[in-house]
């Protein structure tokens, strides 16, 4: 293990899974690790979790990213669902369900079912 390459603690904020992360600004940031690590917090570290930093980026990812309001889209969405006259027949998830099931309607799988059914109890 003490062979492997150090991994980067960094990211660019493009990379963060969701809003709700703390994305710094890049000033300041050195993208390169410090070798001077206190031991007694890398014995802490969960070796299956491991907290990345997000940086603000300057490149045209996180440009666009950051150009993207999720609110106004998910805005958009529920006022697009109240509209008098859209159900969920117009759902273009829906057109693409009733797409995948014309095209399976050949597909033999009843004599499936039964195991199936065994591996999901596992």
């Amino acid at each position: 293990m003490s062979l492997l390459p150090k991994y980067n603690r960094w990211r660019p904020d493009f990379l963060a899974p969701g809003p709700h992360v703390h994305i710094e600004k890049e000033k300041g940031i050195f993208l390169t690790q410090s070798h001077s690590v206190d031991p007694d917090d890398v014995d802490d570290e969960d070796d299956d979790f491991t907290s990345y930093r997000y940086y603000e980026s300057d490149k045209i990812l996180g440009k666009l990213y950051r150009a993207i309001d999720e609110k106004e889209i998910f805005e958009n969405i529920q006022q697009r669902a109240l509209v008098e006259g859209v159900n969920s027949n117009s759902t273009i998830i829906d057109a693409v369900w009733d797409y995948v099931q014309s095209k399976c309607l050949l597909i033999q799988w009843d004599h499936k079912l039964e195991w199936a059914r065994d591996i999901r109890e596992l």
